[in-house]
């Protein structure tokens, strides 16, 4: 993996810094936003006008792996000088394989 930092070796799993397609959505409210980083335990995404719940559903286009979706807790919210950062926390059990996939996701990006 790439871009490791001494915050990594805290971490329960690491996480690596890509871009990928995502859509955030709590109570019928869903927006687009963009991975900064993805861990199979957490996501930073960047974006606007995010829902204001702590408890959403975070979906991400895992390239040519299609579309997963992970229900997550709300960590923090912070602006950024382009909109908003929103750092989530997957849930232990995350729904439709979507940690799954994103093992596999990189797995795939390790093969290359």
């Amino acid at each position: 993996m790439t871009g490791r930092t001494s915050d990594d070796e805290r971490r329960a799993h690491p996480r690596e810094e890509v871009e990928l397609a995502a859509r955030v959505s709590a109570g019928g409210e869903g927006v687009p936003a963009r991975t900064v980083n993805v861990s199979e335990g957490g996501v930073l995404l960047a974006g606007a006008d995010f829902p204001s719940s702590a408890q959403v559903r975070i979906e991400i286009e895992l390239a040519e792996m299609g579309w997963h979706s992970l229900d997550a807790e709300v960590v923090r919210r912070e602006p950024t000088a382009d909109g908003t950062a929103l750092a989530a926390r997957f849930a232990e059990v995350a729904t439709e394989g979507g940690r799954e996939g994103i093992r596999a996701f990189f797995a795939a990006r390790l093969a290359r």
